[in-house]
């Protein structure tokens, strides 16, 4: 009998039932035979393509991280503890209503808002709740479609206030991918999404990849990534938040494949957020914020920035350990493809 290569098979037995999948959304949001459903991808049907792009997306499947990075930095992947940074801060929403609705420093809403007026972006990829009759982006899966009372959905804010509005929420990355799949490339316009690390990561494999008949990466001009220890988001029909087990084959703590990415002030600077600027398009956004007034700035201390350079790298030599348990096999780290020079680094004193 032919055992087909099909590429959803692929995913299912690679990363969803080896327990990997992260529940980014990369795959289901774009694909119909795949749906996400209470913290699990669900498959409706098979598809039989051998080359799908829910396998080529997925930030669990194989990454090779030198090629990776030379797509969005120009050079081979960092061996730096916290990625390539052109510029590192403490930074905070001037106003204070912004850093009140943030629970923070309120710089994602307050980046992004001031993007938006500045003309850099036409608006903000987020998610919404199925409240007062909203139904969001279209979407072409089914199982993203179904919104019962208080779901989160994909939508697009176009003004400052509904950027602030749904980027503050605790639902706001739970279907931002699936916002990505249902804007049409058509539209020629230019757009920032909010991720956690492993949306970045599936965001950015796009960029590498063929392209696709329907959406435009290059429409995203400003990715924006949220630190990340483990992620927990809103579910449908949940009234909790979910921590995915899946997050302790992570290695990414800061979304270091973003433009921009964004932590906490941590507890001595807990009304700040730190900033980590990684791209020029990451640095245009943060400029244009500063120069509005929309944020302010201080240099980042010399003790955050050492205690965030100890987190990512033990979060990184956790993961080396738990997928080399998981294969059985300290020379098999799955998805894993991070040069040999950084896993013997991170492997040293062992």
């Amino acid at each position: 009998m032919e055992i087909q290569d099909y590429a959803s098979l692929k995913l299912r037995e690679d990363v969803i039932d080896k327990g990997l999948c992260p529940l980014c959304g990369g795959c289901a949001s774009g694909c119909p035979y795949l749906g996400e459903y209470r913290g699990r991808i669900v498959q409706l049907d098979c598809c039989t393509l051998t080359d799908g792009s829910c396998y080529r997306n997925c930030p669990r499947t194989a990454t090779d991280f030198d090629v990776l990075s030379q797509t969005v930095f120009g050079q081979p992947f960092s061996s730096e503890e916290l990625g390539v940074i052109q510029g590192a801060y403490l930074a905070r929403a001037s106003d204070t209503s912004v850093r009140a609705a943030a629970d923070g420093g309120g710089v994602v809403p307050a980046l992004l808002s001031a993007s938006v007026d500045a003309g850099l972006i036409a608006g903000v990829l987020t998610t919404g709740l199925s409240s007062n009759g909203r139904t969001g982006l279209l979407s072409r899966n089914v199982i993203a479609a179904i919104a019962g009372p208080e779901t989160p959905i994909p939508i697009l804010a176009r003004n400052p206030a509904d950027v602030v509005a749904h980027t503050t929420a605790p639902h706001r990355m739970a279907r931002t991918l699936a916002g990505f799949n249902s804007v049409a490339k058509e539209t020629g316009e230019r757009f920032a999404m909010t991720c956690l690390p492993c949306q970045v990561a599936s965001m950015r494999k796009r960029l590498g990849g063929p392209a696709d008949s329907r959406t435009d990466v290059s429409s995203v001009a400003l990715l924006v990534s949220e630190f990340c220890a483990a992620k927990r988001w809103l579910e449908p029909g949940e009234d909790r938040q979910i921590a995915n087990k899946a997050c302790s084959y992570c290695w990414d703590l800061t979304g270091e494949f973003a433009d921009v990415s964004v932590g906490s002030g941590r507890a001595k600077y807990p009304d700040w957020n730190t900033v980590f600027i990684r791209t020029d398009a990451g640095k245009n956004a943060f400029d244009a914020a500063v120069e509005s007034g929309a944020i302010e700035t201080q240099p980042l201390p010399e003790e955050s920035l050492q205690a965030e350079k100890k987190a990512s790298w033990d979060k990184k030599k956790r993961a080396v350990r738990n997928l080399a348990e998981l294969s059985g096999s300290k020379d098999d780290l799955g998805y894993l493809g991070m040069p040999a020079r950084v896993v013997d680094a991170l492997r040293a004193g062992e």
